[in-house]
């Protein structure tokens, strides 16, 4: 067996957002690494919604990437995610990253989401 494919790497993965306009463009992703993914489940589980809702912010900028594979936005910038990017990036982040299946990959906007881990969907 080859374990290299459990480990993280710079391969883009491009999935299509509808956006509220109707209109569609590709977006594109690299898988998460564990420990972001620790990251964004330990501040799933907080009590204070403000670091549940940024930390789906800095889990989309972890992920989120440029069609060359250089990151899309900093940390920091990610705080400037509007509510729409976020349900929009956020199912597709955490589909591309393996975290979730959605029932129906057309959507890109979102919608029923499936774990494929041991790990709660958002």
């Amino acid at each position: 067996m080859d374990y290299r494919r459990f480990l993280t790497d710079s391969s883009v993965i491009s999935r299509s957002a509808t956006f509220s306009d109707g209109t569609v463009d590709d977006v594109h992703f690299i898988k998460c690494s564990h420990l972001d993914f620790e990251k964004f489940m330990a501040a799933e589980k907080s009590s204070n919604p403000a670091e549940v809702e940024r930390a789906k912010q800095r889990f989309i900028a972890a992920v989120l990437v440029n069609p060359d594979g250089t990151r899309a936005m900093s940390d920091d910038d990610s705080i400037k995610l509007t509510a729409e990017g976020v349900s929009i990036l956020l199912p597709l982040a955490l589909e591309t990253s393996g975290i979730i299946k959605r029932a129906d990959p057309g959507n890109a906007g979102g919608g029923e989401a499936e774990t494929t881990s041991s790990a709660s969907s958002p």
